[in-house]
């Protein structure tokens, strides 16, 4: 009796202790989001510099410096512009990662002490403000509309006239529209069809050509186009154009780059004429890889097919960039160890009787690639009986500097482009995430993103001719589409009809 007493004391004292607890299932494996009842930005800001400038016109593009940035758990308010109801996502990064995915070298003193860095996503109504990285409690770095801002905290209150205002009190004219972006895109077109083949014992000629796409919350634009390369430059908008001439006893193209502001005439391009420094005809032709704001990658034909940097400015000048210039110290080292690693390989072909090592920290470029560009170096080498030079390209280990390309971010996986696009070759997406560009051999279609995800349906279809690449993507968001896009018009664009909806 005393047993079964014991038993049941044991059993009453389980069931008690049962009960001060829920069942094991309703927490297992299951994570719980912390309550915010503050944003964790909460507070005004203050820009105490822009870091970097992006293909703005200068005559629209509004200074940014002492400008006050300010966030509630109801609004954010960036200058001008505010966004209702916005969403914060914290994520933890790693800092050096993140920083190179941005393009952005720190000076040491904005540089974070942690080897992590947490970075907080911002958006309203699915529609991207930006990304905001913490230097630590009272310092931000703000990737917003084309631009790297250094903030500064200021206060922790957000300024009494908003904090006590009613959403619906906010004037329309200050509401922003993050849902509009638009993209100026450069075109290489072959003309013939050697320059689609895979054979490099010269190089094929081509067109080019700027298209202007643009999205506003998930309506296009109409789709503009112009014959020759049209970009934005810190100084305004700029044309890139290309003829041929002759100098000396041998024919070559020549590369034109000049602000539209002071457009050169169509009867002194055809010429070619010397009198200016940047219209100058070099023997060979040339052919452009990439179009950046203030520099051009072209492959030429001079001894060999080889790879050069021009600095927009000097556009007709007959040596690129170095490598060291453009790279830096750690650019280099990384070029300089692909090379090597490159050599190497060439030097145990017993048919290779010399390696051509002049100007070696020239011969450089860009190629793209799922969705990115990337750094190449090339090495020109000579068989052994052969007249000409061929060449070899190597990958260089290293994202390319900023200053060389500024935006180059694809907010979805190719994978996940690949699945809704199996024909795909190329994509690019705006910075504000609500626009998709997908290139196919024979397509280039334009998509809205709604959600994290390409919407159901593109929005155009536009013709390609076959051998087609792009050479340049510079992209407007906000209240700069509609100056972009005047500004385009201006220079002689008209309505492309190439067109599927």
């Amino acid at each position: 009796m005393i047993r079964v007493g014991k038993i049941l004391l044991v059993g009453l004292f389980l069931i008690l202790l049962s009960g001060c607890a829920g069942p094991s299932w309703t927490t297992a494996g299951k994570i719980i989001p912390p309550v915010h009842n503050t944003c964790p930005l909460e507070g005004q800001w203050q820009v105490s510099q822009n870091l970097q400038t992006i293909g703005m016109y200068e005559g629209d593009n509004p200074s940014w410096d002492g400008q006050i940035i300010q966030f509630t758990t109801e609004v954010a308010v960036v200058g001008d512009h505010v966004w209702r109801n916005p969403v914060f996502k914290i994520k933890k990064v790693d800092t050096a990662s993140y920083l190179m995915s941005k393009y952005v070298n720190l000076p040491s003193q904005l540089m974070p002490d942690g080897k992590e860095v947490e970075v907080l996503t911002v958006s309203s109504a699915e529609n991207f403000l930006g990304e905001f990285m913490k230097i630590d409690e009272h310092r931000l770095l703000a990737f917003v509309q084309n631009n790297v801002l250094y903030l500064e905290k200021v206060s922790d209150q957000v300024d009494s006239s908003l904090a006590g205002a009613k959403l619906n009190d906010v004037p329309a004219s200050q509401q922003s529209y993050p849902g509009s972006s638009g993209v100026l895109l450069g075109l290489k077109i072959a003309k013939d069809s050697h320059a689609n083949s895979n054979e490099k014992a010269e190089l094929g000629d081509f067109d080019y050509q700027t298209l202007w796409l643009a999205v506003d919350d998930q309506e296009l634009h109409p789709i503009l186009k112009d014959k020759n390369i049209f970009f934005p430059r810190r100084s305004g908008f700029w044309e890139l154009q290309t003829g041929s001439g002759q100098e000396g006893q041998k024919e070559g193209d020549g590369l034109s780059a000049h602000d539209v502001s002071t457009k050169v005439q169509d009867t002194q391009l055809k010429t070619m004429t010397l009198s200016r420094g940047d219209v100058k005809i070099e023997a060979g032709k040339k052919v452009i890889d990439y179009v950046g704001n203030d520099y051009v990658a072209v492959e030429n034909d001079l001894n060999g097919l080889r790879l050069q940097v021009l600095p927009v400015d000097k556009i007709s000048a007959s040596e690129g960039i170095k490598a060291s210039d453009l790279l830096g110290e750690i650019g280099l080292a990384a070029f300089s160890n692909a090379r090597d690693q490159a050599g190497r390989a060439l030097s145990h072909n017993t048919n290779v009787t010399s390696i051509d090592d002049q100007d070696i920290q020239e011969n450089f470029g860009l190629i793209r690639k799922n969705g990115h560009w990337y750094l190449r170096g090339r090495i020109n080498y000579r068989y052994q009986d052969a007249d000409d030079f061929s060449h070899m390209d190597f990958n260089v280990n290293l994202v390319p500097p900023a200053k060389l390309i500024a935006y180059d971010t694809l907010c979805l996986s190719w994978q996940y482009i690949k699945d809704r696009v199996p024909d795909a070759v190329d994509a690019f997406t705006s910075p504000n995430r609500n626009m998709a560009l997908v290139i196919t051999k024979t397509k280039l279609l334009v998509y809205a993103i709604n959600g994290g995800q390409l919407v159901s349906e593109a929005l155009a279809k536009i013709d390609l001719e076959p051998g087609t690449s792009v050479i340049m993507a510079e992209w407007a968001t906000g209240s700069y589409v509609d100056n972009w896009e005047k500004a385009f018009l201006a220079n002689g664009a008209e309505v492309s009809n190439n067109i599927v909806p």
